[in-house]
């Protein structure tokens, strides 16, 4: 039965309709199902942020929003960068080409091209958190001097722009990871200091019974082929399986009860059938009719 699925086997079970390319596209073919997805998804990260392992280890969807866009950034941060250095390092080139070659104009070149890579190009291979600090030194080198920045300004660049504008636009994606990484650094804070409650729990449980079992009350009703809506529906139907049997075997005595999202763990047992108190009423009229022929 659904309601005895433990938290990992709720999140393992909705994994592939959202994650996996092949059974998502297979998901949303089916029209009886396919306008429920987003709230699949929700429920699926529902029961993903309340899973122990969860917070242990794996990432929320918050985080990995966050990652990916690091990531981006820090694509974008590592190109300027190297556009910024071979820039400097053709337009000496170009100078040393001259005839005569501007020494003077190439050692410029030689001395501005150490002042913002005094370790070469190593710092596009350094933590994002160094990439933003390395930023933020080049801003200050160009606040402090005014000659860089013209220098750079003489160099051009793609279109109409020179190395300083490219240098500006590296320097923005610094800033963005530095913005990042103090997101990332309080979520991390946030979700690893705060257990989930019972309620929480509750909550994620309640959400993922309910959109799982309208989905497959409407693969009942879907004139899908057979075989697709076996893929949608079999493993969670095995699942639910299992987990029942499991269920009866650990807790064959056990009393009535509510399992966490408020649904009976197990339906009423030894009553006999009709009213309440039907049986006791019973017993009665038995012994007052057998005291009434003695």
């Amino acid at each position: 039965m659904l309601k005895h699925l433990n938290i990992d086997e709720m999140v393992a079970l909705l994994s592939p309709w959202v994650e996996d390319p092949e059974q998502r596209r297979l998901f949303l073919a089916i029209p009886e199902i396919a306008a429920l997805h987003p709230r699949v998804v929700e429920a699926h990260e529902a029961v993903l942020a309340v899973q122990p392992s969860s917070r242990g280890g794996r990432m929320s969807p918050k985080l990995r929003a966050i990652f990916d866009e690091t990531s981006e950034v820090d694509r974008r941060h590592d190109h300027l960068a190297r556009a910024v250095s071979y820039g400097i390092d053709a337009h000496r080139e170009l100078c040393l080409a001259e005839a005569p070659s501007d020494a003077a104009r190439a050692a410029q070149c030689d001395a501005v091209q150490k002042q913002l890579f005094p370790g070469g190009l190593s710092i596009v291979n350094a933590s994002t958190l160094a990439e933003a600090g390395n930023t933020t030194r080049i801003a200050r080198l160009l606040e402090d001097e005014p000659a860089v920045g013209n220098f750079l300004r003489s160099i051009p660049a793609h279109g109409k722009a020179s190395l300083l504008d490219v240098v500006k636009r590296w320097l923005a994606k610094g800033r963005e990871l530095q913005t990042l990484e103090r997101a990332r650094a309080e979520l991390e804070a946030a979700e690893t200091t705060a257990p989930a409650s019972k309620t929480t729990i509750q909550a994620a449980r309640s959400q993922w019974f309910k959109i799982v079992a309208l989905v497959l009350s409407n693969l009942e009703l879907s004139r899908a082929p057979a075989r697709d809506i076996e893929i949608i529906r079999g493993p969670v139907l095995r699942a639910s399986s299992r987990a029942g049997k499991r269920y009866a075997n650990s807790k064959p005595q056990a009393p009535q009860e509510e399992d966490d999202a408020g649904i009976p763990a197990t339906e009423p047992s030894g009553a006999p059938q009709g009213e309440p108190g039907e049986g006791a009423h019973g017993d009665a009229s038995a012994l007052v009719s057998r005291g009434g022929t003695r």
